[in-house]
């Protein structure tokens, strides 16, 4: 059963990938969108899809609003795209790692000036 959820996990991030960049080059949201990892509850209910934003604050809230308004929609999509009995139902969270690796890189640039100085 672990195997195919992880084989979920990545037709889903596939999938939603594809249908969230055409989307954004429609302009239906703010800022560069990617969906960086979609894990599958074991019962396959449920969907936690986490997705990062390279933009302004404004824009991630924006991204978020239309992501919520689109889960429905975003069902129904897979649900023809991929002959699935079962869709899971599918939450949006932002991930917020992409910023955090942003920040160690800039510390280490820091360091890295400072030791040279030396």
């Amino acid at each position: 059963m672990i195997d195919r959820i992880k084989r979920l996990e990545t037709l889903f991030l596939q999938e939603i990938n594809t249908i969230i960049t055409k989307m954004t080059a429609a302009g239906n949201f703010g800022g560069f969108v990617t969906i960086t990892a979609v894990h599958v509850s074991k019962d396959l209910a449920s969907a936690k899809v986490y997705f990062s934003v390279f933009g302004s604050p404004e824009d991630k809230k924006k991204t978020q609003e239309q992501l919520s308004l689109l889960r429905k929609e975003l069902g129904a999509l897979l649900r023809h795209r991929l002959h699935l009995k079962r869709i899971p139902s599918f939450n949006f969270e932002y991930d917020d790692t992409p910023e955090k690796a942003s920040r160690v890189e800039s510390i280490f640039k820091v360091i890295e000036k400072e030791h040279d100085h030396e």
